[in-house]
């Protein structure tokens, strides 16, 4: 049970951070430019975010059928960095558009 609840947890931040880079997208194509580039990655890192919990699920399984710890740092940290540059972002947005 624990592997199916991290799986959608990791499917709910994918489309979290979709969701925003359609904003992003959306406030690019009412004449702010600047937004485009990082609503474009944004919708990246949420199509790569996605793609990696079905890859993270299936190597969670098998390491727990292993008997062997499915921890993965890396993931946690990267995801940490992409929605910390998120929240930069969205900050800039609303200082200075």
């Amino acid at each position: 049970m624990q592997s199916e609840r991290t799986y959608l947890s990791w499917q709910r931040t994918g489309l979290g951070f979709a969701a925003i880079g359609a904003l992003l997208l959306r406030r690019a194509f009412d004449g702010h430019l600047v937004l485009a580039a990082p609503g474009l990655l944004t919708l990246l890192a949420a199509a790569l975010l996605t793609a990696r919990a079905q890859l993270r699920y299936r190597t969670m399984v098998a390491a727990i059928r292993l008997n062997r710890s499915p921890a993965d740092r890396r993931a946690v940290t990267a995801t940490a960095a992409l929605a910390t540059a998120l929240c930069l972002t969205g900050l800039a947005v609303i200082l200075l558009l």
